[in-house]
């Protein structure tokens, strides 16, 4: 909702989507204008229903009902009850027009046009010259509901055959005749907000404009005459969900022009927002019986979305205040965290599993090097097994950072050799010397010549490990509802420093966090199962005794693997 003030940021501004996606952890959250909530026209006329029970749509089965009472009343002669017999047969009808308060279809419009008639007819019958069934309309006193019958049929002149009593038709005619001649003033109704440059294209887009069930689109100014009377006015989206909804129903002109965004942006705008803010740090806030009817009947218009009102205070899109609708309270929660609450969600995740990366080199603990070599046949070693399976169970250490679908993640994973061997092997890595041979002054045929060692062998001296550890960084995309905590499917990429062998390892990943349910939950503290798939390329550094022993074949390795975890989010 759109704070008062030219400048303020409103629900087309980026920093308040991409903040409010944060808070609510929701990167798919649509946004629309405060007016849309604005239900005036779907709020039944009974002031005693809760919003709870709301129903936000005129039933189908409400239409068999009233055709009912209307076939009843059509066959009953003029002549048949006394006058107040027939003012108590057009009360009784009058209270059914309460059965299609609002018409936002077609199919609502024959049935109320039918009952509208009936009712005409009986205050006609009843003698009864007195409101609310003779109503001053314009410069005229007119049968009301005669009247608004051919406000009805003005719009679609084929109801006019529905009616098959002469003289009930040729009631009704006398006053759709005087309408075609403009005998009755009209009421313009504006699309138009004030502040708000209007762009006639942008809102044929984005709305489509409903009179009383059918179909119509304002000038170019944004305007629409409608007759006094009623006027079911709907805006309904043209991308997904329902704008706001009015039922206008006027006898005389105060005004000549009636500003419909301007009057629910008052309401739903302005006024709602002093009530969220007078108390702005009650978990629940209270505001008036209207407003929490217009938000049930939202509600119940997208059935199947979570609603949430988002204020930047101030018009500030950094200083955003959130609460959501819950449907079984009919009420407003404030969001956790308020205004200022850090923007970014955070898990921590331990996993493992099976990792095949043939990009390694394996120490074969059954052979020995009691040998010494040469420096040209160092890669001979017996102690290198090349050929062993390079099974890796992988123990991987990690933190992801969630801002909306965005992933950032790092980590270590150490990896015990599976392929049994006896672990892992590659050469010291000695910074600013590519030489890969280190003298053991310990070796045998060794002695001391004024400072300078004399050997009569070389021996190689190598780095083995039970663990290769492989520190990473990595970056990725989260899918579905609850990405923005965490949740839900995910693509993503990492590149690492492995020591053994000394090289890179760069991998593709698809994965999957859930939530178990039958674990306790708090609002940031989460816990998380996690599975993850990756496959991509182990790529050799120099001064690599995995290069060495390769010799002609292929330095580029595949690495594939699957890992499952568990942490938490917090």
């Amino acid at each position: 909702m759109k704070w008062e003030g030219t400048r303020s940021a409103d629900y087309e501004d980026e920093t308040v989507r991409r903040n409010v996606r944060s808070r609510i952890a929701r990167p798919e959250a649509m946004f629309f204008p405060e007016v849309d909530i604005y239900q005036n026209g779907r709020k039944v006329p009974d002031r005693t229903v809760v919003p709870a029970l709301q129903p936000a749509i005129v039933p189908d089965s409400n239409i068999p009902q009233v055709m009912a009472a209307v076939d009843s009343v059509a066959g009953i002669p003029w002549n048949a009850l006394q006058p107040y017999e027939w003012r108590q047969k057009a009360d009784e009808l009058r209270k059914l027009a309460d059965l299609l308060w609002f018409v936002d279809r077609v199919e609502l419009r024959e049935p109320l046009f039918l009952l509208y008639s009936q009712i005409g007819r009986a205050a006609e019958n009843a003698a009864d010259n007195s409101p609310p069934y003779y109503e001053r309309v314009g410069p005229y006193s007119v049968n009301y509901y005669y009247y608004l019958a051919a406000t009805l049929a003005y719009q679609d002149p084929g109801l006019m055959s529905k009616i098959t009593d002469p003289e009930l038709n040729a009631s009704i005619n006398i006053q759709l005749q005087q309408i075609q001649q403009g005998s009755y003033p009209v009421l313009t109704v504006d699309f138009q907000q004030e502040g708000v440059n209007f762009d006639i294209e942008w809102f044929n887009d984005t709305y489509e404009v409903r009179l009383n069930g059918i179909v119509v689109e304002p000038d170019a100014r944004g305007q629409l005459d409608v007759f006094l009377g009623r006027s079911d006015i709907y805006l309904k989206r043209k991308d997904t969900g329902h704008g706001l909804s009015e039922r206008l129903e006027v006898t005389k002109l105060d005004n000549k022009i009636y500003f419909i965004r301007d009057v629910a942006r008052k309401k739903v705008g302005k006024d709602f927002i002093d009530q969220l803010f007078l108390h702005k740090n009650e978990c629940n806030p209270e505001v008036d019986d209207d407003i929490l009817n217009y938000l049930a009947i939202y509600a119940k218009l997208h059935a199947k979305a979570e609603i949430y009102i988002a204020v930047a205070e101030g018009g500030n899109p950094n200083k955003m205040w959130i609460w959501r609708y819950d449907r079984k309270a009919a009420q407003l929660k404030k969001v956790g965290g308020g205004p200022d609450s850090f923007p970014v969600r955070f898990a921590a995740v331990f996993s493992t599993g099976l990792l095949y990366n043939n990009g390694t080199v394996a120490l074969n603990d059954t052979a020995s090097s009691n040998t010494s070599l040469a420096p040209s046949d160092v890669v001979n070693d017996n102690r290198i097994a090349i050929d062993l399976n390079p099974a890796t169970v992988p123990f991987n250490f990690e933190l992801r950072g969630h801002y909306n679908r965005l992933m950032v993640n790092i980590g270590g994973e150490w990896g015990y050799e599976a392929g049994g061997a006896g672990g892992w092997m590659e050469y010291y890595q000695t910074p600013g010397s590519d030489n890969t041979l280190t003298i053991d002054s310990n070796a045998s045929n060794c002695a001391d010549n004024g400072g300078n060692l004399a050997c009569g062998d070389i021996s190689t001296v190598y780095h083995t490990a039970t663990f290769n550890r492989n520190l990473w960084l990595g970056a990725g995309v989260v899918f579905m509802r609850d990405a923005g905590i965490g949740f839900g499917p995910r693509l993503a990429a990492r590149v690492g420093f492995v020591d053994m062998p000394h090289g890179l390892q760069t991998t593709g990943h698809f994965g999957w966090a859930i939530q178990p349910g039958f674990l306790p939950a708090g609002e940031r503290v989460r816990p998380l199962v996690d599975l993850d798939a990756r496959g991509g390329i182990a790529i050799p550094l120099d001064k690599s005794l995995y290069k060495d022993t390769r010799g002609d074949r292929k330095l580029i390795q595949p690495v594939f693997g699957l890992t499952l975890g568990v942490g938490m989010t917090f």
